[in-house]
């Protein structure tokens, strides 16, 4: 090859890089000043508080997601878990809280809970698609079968915070300005998500994996470890989304994280993140998350059939994907 070849390579690679870096920002513009020009109260202060608080729940679990597909795997069990994290909250919190007659106790344990579930579930899942080398894809799809139906089990049928413990989730109110005290939070762990993954020998570990896990494993790099630890990070994530959402609505419901699960994949393709693994950052994700927040409550805003919202959201993760694919790399699958 030559060394014009070679040049020409380099420019096109930095240019897909540097489009796919802005692609995010450049959409919430132009989407901001779309919606705007429809409607002037998209940008009045009640949307855009109800707009940045319904962000913080889908931020924590994409940016989970993020590590999964950068190893090259997927979790499609997330949104199953969101919810039987949910549900545990509502239950925890109107059983226990009551009897120990503190709603902020009830709430920490109630957190506390959901956090060991999804742990729990993260870790049955890595072992399952490590030690038993089960692809993630079909892996993620039994376990999200198995939780979904675990989440009836629990509870049928919606149910409310009881009034009495409101006070365990009046948290989720606390506002400054048009900034929440939940999107706050939510961008705290991602920036501890993001020292983690790119300040740290795992984090480097990570994207080496996703990159090329057999070098890795000549390398050095404990592959099978780190990968049932990303399962469970994941699982946590999946977990506290659930539980920000039973403090955002005062109640639970058994299908409340189904439809997160799209909503997580268009968020991380959206953000740059390859799914085919090795490039992409929970920061980017963040991005991602603000895209898919505007479309929603845009189209929302202008009472958009819901079936209709979900054809937008299939093509923007269509058109993610599709820049964000590396087409120098050949039989590339989701492991």
């Amino acid at each position: 090859m030559s060394q014009k070849s070679v040049t020409d390579m380099g420019k096109r690679m930095r240019f897909r890089e540097n489009f796919i870096k802005y692609f995010s920002f450049s959409t919430i513009v132009i989407l901001i000043i779309f919606f705007y020009s429809r409607h002037q109260m998209f940008l009045g202060p009640a949307n855009l508080r109800t707009l940045l608080s319904d962000s913080a729940p889908l931020i924590i679990m994409a940016a989970g997601m993020t590590l999964v597909l950068l190893l090259g795997s997927i979790d499609l069990s997330m949104g199953a878990v969101c919810s039987v994290a949910n549900v545990i909250t509502v239950q925890i919190l109107n059983g226990l809280g009551a009897q120990l007659g503190s709603p902020a106790l009830g709430s920490v344990m109630a957190l506390l809970v959901a956090v060991a579930f999804g742990a729990f579930a993260g870790l049955t899942l890595g072992c399952v698609h490590v030690k038993l080398k089960v692809p993630s894809f079909i892996a993620s799809l039994g376990f999200m079968s198995l939780w979904q139906s675990v989440a009836y089990l629990i509870t049928p049928a919606p149910v409310s915070v009881a009034k009495v413990m409101w006070g365990g989730v009046d948290w989720n109110k606390i506002t400054f300005g048009v900034v929440g005290l939940p999107l706050i939070l939510a961008l705290g762990w991602v920036l501890v998500l993001y020292v983690f993954q790119s300040r740290t020998s795992f984090g480097r570990g990570l994207l080496a994996i996703g990159g090329n896990e057999r070098a890795s494993r000549i390398a050095g790099i404990p592959v099978d470890r780190t990968k049932i630890i990303v399962f469970m990070i994941t699982g946590i994530c999946a977990a506290i989304g659930g539980y920000f959402l039973a403090a955002k609505l005062r109640s639970s419901a058994p299908t409340v994280g189904v439809p997160f699960t799209l909503l997580i994949v268009a968020s991380v393709a959206l953000g740059g993140t390859a799914l085919s693994g090795g490039r992409g950052s929970v920061l980017g994700t963040v991005l991602g998350v603000f895209t898919v927040s505007i479309i929603r409550n845009g189209l929302n805003f202008m009472r958009v059939d819901a079936y209709w919202q979900d054809i937008v959201f299939g093509i923007f993760v269509l058109g993610a994907v599709t820049i964000s694919v590396d087409r120098s790399i050949r039989g590339v699958v989701i492991k």
